[in-house]
């Protein structure tokens, strides 16, 4: 992306849309309606005056038996070289001229021949005859990379200005500001694109290259690709999908890639299909390559998306055969730990506890205050109480109960003096005595302490399978670990438990004397742990008899997973032919490379394409999430009147783009001046000048 062409490719763009035979154009035309090859002349015109008026006039055109003229349409395009004075004809350049409504059919002749002849003497079309001209003698180009050379910084100065408008989640308003700095500190910027508009423009036409780079680089290198999705809300409350794709960029390890933010107009399957292969192919994924290369396809659990019958899932699946459809490994780890609340009615208690001391001390500056006193006196690290179990990740679970046990003092101590404190009402210290009583037990101090080993080890899981780098079959390890581990916990006690049983012990915990409460409905700790583990089985380790084969074939090029010291050099043949046919890969290649690897333990070029497939296939949709932790950052209270395109194109700068430092604006530029002005085209409405404020200038002039 950020390497530099010659003006001449850039020219290509251009010169491609110039038609060197006459014909070609409406030979073109009749390709695109070959039911009426016959018809692609006036009807008026028998095909021998078609052919002679042709001859004469060769940049005449027909659609749907109206002329155009192809000179006139491809010249409309190029904003850059319009002359001042003179304008193109609309209805020339969209083929809509027509003989006229006469009864006389040699009126109507009359009329196509005062009409051509006015065409072909008009100042317009001279002008477009002599940029054809131009371009056969290669005198646009020469012009093109004169004006190039001529205005080249001042462009990329602007261009770098507004990229880093995008980069840095500035206001579009911010560019004009920008701009007005660097001239006070004598950088020549030309006198247009000043604008917040010419900025928003700049950024989408950045966006749409960078995104057209990468989806060519992507197809050049018949690279597999996995997509993810997710829905969300926009500030404004627009219902978006956020879509990434998972691919490899010129034969590296695959990466995720933020390809674009859509607004869906009605959350039915049928309409997040279209949408989505919408967006495919607008960005150049042709159905024919996906039909190839799409191998992935993973969500979140939502009825809508994996339902079995209607649902996005299948209805993909019906139409690209190669899918591998995946529910988010992070959203089961979330339904499994709901499952086990469900399971052992206890641990809502225990949630509800939690929950009133984040409302407590969340809601509460005061309280927040006191407690931060409190803890400083006793010299611990502030931090505030967050909920516990509800729809946020696990990882975030534990921090939360994390910060009870490591500010466990400080909260009681609070609790107690806050009861009391005859500044409160009796309500309030009635509260806080309950509170202080249940956080004061040994029951509780036992409870916590399973949690915290419990949500330790679910954390430590939900932060791998949120991984860049991490693997389907790296996944299903740590899953299984993982549930070996909380599973031991029933016969060895965890680092939080060996400490709560000694405070139980000797009903001290962190100098706090503690006091049995025969009220608080505490945990049974082998049910609890029993039940988590039934339900990660159920939830993380797949029982569907497709998806258990494809993971165990995968876990061939995991030599860890290999039983026994491999002496048969036809090791693994079966698994290897079972994912290159699946897929389509080269079976011969990956056989002939997994025979090297059994030897060596080294991924080689044989088998690189079969290693790259296996890691494309995405664990869970975390990077949706962070995808939209960054449109909030993007759209702030303040921004909330923010298209879906513009917020779409910020995304993609934020997320995919390189950093300002190392950004090279050259290539955007010139794409950019085949359509659009420079900043130095003396033809646009110059930038207005701030008005100063003269109450003030005799102030200033002593500053």
């Amino acid at each position: 992306m950020t390497s530099s062409v010659t003006v001449t490719d850039t020219l290509n763009t251009l010169n491609e849309e110039f038609v060197d035979d006459p014909n070609s154009s409406c030979n073109s035309l009749v390709e695109k309606n070959p039911d009426h090859k016959q018809e692609q002349w006036p009807s008026v015109w028998s095909l021998d005056q078609w052919l002679e008026r042709k001859s004469k006039h060769p940049w005449l055109i027909c659609l749907d038996q109206k002329l155009g003229c192809i000179f006139c349409q491809e010249v409309g395009c190029l904003k850059t070289f319009k002359k001042q004075g003179v304008e193109l004809s609309k209805e020339w350049i969209s083929c809509l001229i027509d003989s006229g409504k006469h009864l006389n059919k040699k009126t109507q002749l009359a009329s196509l021949r005062n009409k051509i002849k006015k065409h072909a003497e008009s100042s317009a079309h001279l002008f477009a005859c002599n940029i054809k001209k131009d371009k056969v003698s290669e005198t646009l180009t020469k012009s093109f990379e004169g004006q190039l050379s001529k205005n080249q910084d001042s462009n990329e100065y602007i261009f770098r200005t507004a990229y880093f408008i995008a980069n840095h989640n500035r206001p579009f308003d911010d560019h004009s500001k920008l701009v007005e700095l660097q001239k006070s500190n004598g950088v020549h910027l030309g006198s247009i694109l000043h604008s917040r508009y010419s900025c928003t423009s700049i950024i989408n036409h950045i966006a749409c290259k960078m995104r057209e780079s990468i989806v060519k680089n992507i197809i050049n290198s018949e690279s597999k690709i996995s997509v993810l999705i997710d829905e969300s809300t926009t500030v404004s409350s627009k219902s978006c999908m956020a879509v990434f794709i998972k691919a490899s960029i010129s034969h590296e390890d695959p990466i995720f890639i933020f390809l674009d933010l859509v607004k869906l107009e009605k959350q039915t399957a049928e309409n997040i299909v279209n949408q989505l292969l919408n967006c495919l192919f607008t960005f150049g994924f042709q159905d024919s390559y996906l039909q190839h290369n799409w191998v992935s396809f993973v969500s979140d659990g939502a009825s809508v998306l994996v339902g079995k019958k209607n649902g996005v899932t299948k209805l993909l699946k019906d139409k690209y055969p190669l899918i591998f459809s995946w529910h988010c490994m992070n959203h089961r780890l979330e339904l499994a730990v709901n499952d086990c609340m469900k399971d052992v009615s206890a641990t809502n208690h225990f949630k509800n506890f939690i929950d009133s001391l984040y409302v407590l001390y969340n809601r509460s500056p005061k309280n927040q205050n006191e407690l931060r006193k409190s803890c400083i006196e006793l010299d611990i690290l502030f931090l505030k109480a967050g909920r516990v179990l509800d729809v946020r990740w696990v990882a975030s679970s534990f921090r939360a109960v994390e910060i009870v046990w490591k500010t466990y003092p400080a909260l009681y101590n609070h609790l107690q003096n806050s009861s009391y404190d005859n500044l409160r009402d009796q309500k309030s210290r009635s509260k806080y005595l309950g509170l202080c009583k249940r956080l004061g037990s040994p029951e509780f101090v036992l409870d916590l302490a399973l949690m915290c080993d419990v949500l330790k080890e679910l954390s430590y899981l939900s932060r791998e399978l949120q991984s860049h780098s991490i693997t389907l079959s790296r996944a299903d390890e740590s899953i299984k670990r993982t549930i070996r581990v909380i599973d031991s916990f029933k016969t060895k006690n965890g680092d939080f438990m060996l400490e709560a049983l000694t405070a139980q012990k000797t009903m001290i915990f962190k100098t706090i004397v503690l006091s049995s409460n025969k009220k608080v409905c505490y945990l049974n700790h082998k049910q609890f742990l029993t039940s988590l583990c039934t339900n990660l089985n159920s939830r993380l380790l797949e029982t569907n008899e497709e998806e258990s084969c494809i993971l165990n074939d995968m876990q061939i090029l995991n030599e860890h997973t290999w039983t026994c010291t491999v002496e048969n050099i036809r090791f693994g043949e079966d698994e290897i032919k079972r994912l290159t046919n699946r897929f389509l890969l080269n079976t011969d290649n990956a056989i002939q490379g997994f025979r090297k690897y059994i030897n060596n333990k080294i991924i080689n070029d044989e088998l690189k394409e079969l290693d790259i497939l296996i890691k494309t296939f995405p664990v869970s949709t975390a990077e949706c999430e962070r995808g939209f932790s960054q449109m909030n950052l993007i759209c702030s209270d303040l921004r909330s009147r923010l298209s879906v395109t513009n917020i779409s194109s910020l995304m993609f700068i934020n997320i995919n783009g390189p950093p300002v430092a190392i950004w090279n604006p050259t290539n955007y530029v010139k794409s950019w001046l085949i359509k659009h002005r420079s900043t130095h085209d003396n033809r646009s409405r110059k930038v207005a000048q701030i008005k100063l404020n003269e109450e003030k200038a005799s102030l200033w002039k002593i500053l």
